[in-house]
């Protein structure tokens, strides 16, 4: 059962889901023995990019979505918003694992 996404989990891009960069578009493909499935082909606009690119199994949710603001000068709880639903779905394609919470800071 897959839980679903907080600010202060940390995930890292699964071996099974690669991201190419295709003329102007990034494009996520699944990585498949016995036929790709193009459902689950995504083309990723830029926010969708960035958050790929920033998912690193180490950084929380939490400074995931402050880079979301820093980068597109966009209010936290709407880059919140789309950071948690963007990692919902890719969690839910296993292009994203969960590696755990984030260690308290000091």
């Amino acid at each position: 059962m897959s839980v679903a996404p907080t600010l202060d989990r940390v995930f890292a891009r699964s071996d099974r889901m690669v991201g190419r960069q295709v003329a102007d578009e990034f494009i996520l493909v699944p990585l498949v023995g016995k036929g790709a499935d193009v459902d689950s082909i995504l083309n990723l606009n830029r926010v969708g990019t960035f958050i790929w690119e920033t998912i690193d199994g180490e950084r929380d949710g939490a400074a995931v979505v402050a880079a979301l603001v820093a980068k597109f000068a966009v209010e936290e709880e709407r880059a919140a918003e789309d950071y948690l639903g963007f990692v919902a779905k890719l969690v839910s394609l296993h292009a994203l694992y969960e590696v755990g919470p984030c260690a308290p800071r000091p």
